[in-house]
């Protein structure tokens, strides 16, 4: 037995020490399996919970949070647009997006806890701001009635103040929501990190088992490999996940803009905030800067929209002063033939086209297309540090397509209104402007019949026919402007001198009569100008007509003649009040008279003179500022044979 015990011990002592070189590798892989098994489920029901509160908290805080800028934004334009027009449609806008605005406050009560102080001290600067602006708007009466320009333009700088603090107030408040998004996104990838970590650490462990343990190690190596590919599998549809989540949240933002802005777009049929409204959408939503140009009937663009965002807001879009483009970048002209949006990316030609500086930013050009035609083209910038991709031009291009259809409806509602209004203007002339000589040459005629002198009333019949013969020929050659055709002329070499003092003799009685200084000159070396002479006095005639009836006693009217490139410079100034900017537009439409001025005539004459200097291949426009006078300006073509050949008349 003594024998025995030591041999026993010895067994034991190596059954003991085989076993533990058993047990534990066993144990390790067991507990590696069982960790690589359990630990990815623990992290992934962790990083869930962390989803999931971004899903259910932060997105809807940072959409209400973003819903009361876009409403802030908008407020401005509404109590804007409530002031000019007086329509109360504006007014209730502005209510509804109070209590809009009202309803995320109260989102973004019950939401904002969960997401940090920092969130919800930041909702209370923006709820106090939000207050405090809409009290100044209340206070300012700008909602209860209508004010003078002057009182709500000063009122609403008064309070402008309070506004800005509101906005940046808001985009603290989203800034605060995405740090709060953003810390759980990085503890989300701290907790894949340390999984990964584990996972790595346990399966070395498990492989270093399996090297005391022969027999065992080829199973937990392909334990070990099974677990970790159905772990990358998870992973790997987990991207897909929520790369098709991110693609579904884009798509539904995605209309979601198209659908509002096309509301925007649609809300009114006016031309000019039909474009503005464009612009506004285009900046800041997918811009920096951009223009809207269009095309016109002789294929040169004219700018009708700019806007452009700074480092603060957003500038208000301007569709009052509507300018010609004179220089077409050909990249504008190809994006326009071929009807195809285009990255065009980096090109400060570009910016510069745009109005601003020589910076490098990102560009993209899109046409405007409707009904079959090509309308224009809106030219847009990046901000800086942004580059356009392939999807902002879809996206650019699909709102292009519901703006190119609001601004069609627009001017073909601009363009029947105006056929409306030439109906009735006509009616209204033949039935007031020729009754008045109809009504002298039947007094003439009764006078007649009772006087022996008849000379006078005889005049007085001619005159009157006269002017009913004018009147009926002015109608006539506007007729042939509005369908399109040029006015018959008979061109000829005209002396300019001579057209000139045969104007000055017609018009010096009436000048002389009214006490206003007419005066003549023309520069020297005038050639000839190859024109029909009847026509053109008679557009010269219009001119310094017109400028008499507005100019005031004891003001001047002066007509002059240069030369300039192969043509001639004409102009006639007057010392008169101007014109409004707003109406330089208009004053060469037929029948278009501003309605704070008294009827002088029929509104005939500037679109005939405009369609006479048009026919012999000339231009005419106009210059003028309020109380600072009026300049007519227009050019004819020079006798070619006169300027080739002799010397020119001194």
């Amino acid at each position: 037995m003594a024998a025995a015990t030591p041999e026993r011990r010895s067994i034991w002592r190596v059954g003991s020490e085989s076993t533990w070189t058993t047990v534990v590798p066993v144990v390790f892989i067991i507990a590696s399996l069982l960790s690589l098994v359990i630990l990815p489920i623990v992290f992934s029901a962790h990083t869930a919970r962390m989803r999931s509160e971004i899903t259910r908290v932060a997105e809807p805080a940072r959409r209400a949070a973003n819903e009361i800028q876009m409403d802030l934004s908008a407020e401005v334009d509404r109590l804007m647009a409530f002031q000019v027009t007086g329509q109360k449609q504006y007014r209730d806008e502005y209510l509804r997006r109070i209590e809009d605005q009202r309803r995320d406050y109260d989102q973004l009560r019950n939401l904002g806890p969960q997401l940090g102080v920092a969130v919800g001290r930041q909702l209370n600067a923006l709820i106090k701001e939000g207050s405090d602006w809409h009290e100044g708007v209340q206070k300012g009466e700008f909602i209860t009635r209508v004010l003078p320009a002057e009182v709500f333009m000063a009122r609403l700088f008064e309070q402008h103040p309070q506004y800005e603090s509101a906005l940046r107030a808001s985009s603290a408040l989203q800034a605060a929501i995405q740090e709060s998004i953003d810390e759980r996104l990085s503890k989300i990838r701290d907790t894949e990190k340390l999984n990964v970590s584990l996972t790595l650490i346990l399966a070395l462990l498990a492989l270093t088992s399996a090297l005391l343990v022969a027999g065992l190690g080829r199973q937990m190596r392909l334990l070990a490999a099974e677990a970790m590919r159905r772990r990358q599998e998870a992973e790997r549809e987990a991207s897909d996940a929520e790369i098709a989540r991110e693609a579904a949240e884009r798509e539904e933002l995605r209309a979601a803009f198209l659908a509002s802005a096309g509301q925007e777009l649609t809300a009114s049929l006016d031309f000019r905030q039909t474009v503005t409204t464009l612009a506004r959408v285009v900046v800041p939503n997918l811009a920096e800067m951009c223009a809207i140009d269009l095309l016109e009937a002789d294929g040169s663009l004219r700018r009708v929209a700019t806007a452009r965002r700074d480092a603060t807001h957003v500038s208000e879009p301007t569709a009052d002063t509507v300018t010609p483009v004179e220089e077409i970048p050909d990249v504008l002209v190809n994006v326009m033939r071929e009807r195809q949006a285009r990255v065009i990316g980096p090109s400060p030609a570009l910016v510069r086209y745009l109005g601003a500086g020589d910076e490098p930013l990102s560009t993209m050009a899109v046409p405007l297309v409707s009904r079959g035609q090509t309308l224009g083209v809106i030219t847009a910038a990046a901000p800086a540090g942004k580059v356009f991709t392939r999807e902002d031009a879809l996206l650019a291009a699909e709102l292009a397509r519901r703006g190119s259809l609001a601004i069609d409806n627009a001017r073909l509602y601009e363009e029947s209104q105006q056929a409306l209004r030439a109906r009735e203007e006509v009616l209204a002339i033949v039935s007031h402007d020729l009754r008045n000589p109809l009504n002298s040459i039947t007094l003439a005629v009764s006078l007649l019949q009772r006087s022996k002198e008849d000379r006078e009333q005889i005049d007085a019949i001619e005159v009157s026919a006269q002017r009913m013969k004018r009147l009926i020929d002015d109608l006539l050659d506007v007729t042939r402007l509005e369908g399109g055709k040029r006015l018959p002329i008979e061109p000829a070499p005209v002396d300019v001198e001579a057209l000139l003092r045969e104007t000055h003799e017609l018009f010096k009685a009436q000048a002389a009569t009214s006490s206003i200084s007419l005066q003549y000159r023309v520069a020297d070396s005038v050639p000839p100008v190859y024109a029909d002479h009847h026509r053109v006095l008679q557009v010269l005639s219009n001119l310094v007509g017109n400028a008499l009836k507005f100019t005031p006693p004891g003001g001047v009217v002066s007509y002059t003649a240069e030369p300039r490139r192969g043509e001639v410079l004409f102009c006639i100034s007057d010392t008169g009040p101007g014109i409004p900017r707003e109406h330089l537009t208009e004053i060469f439409n037929p029948y278009w008279q501003a309605k704070r001025t008294e009827r002088l005539g029929a509104g005939l004459g500037l679109p005939i003179a405009k369609g006479i200097v048009e026919s012999h291949g000339g231009k005419i426009w106009v210059e003028s500022r309020e109380s600072g006078g009026t300049q007519f300006y227009f050019t004819l073509p020079v006798n070619v044979t006169s300027a080739a050949g002799s010397p020119a008349r001194r």
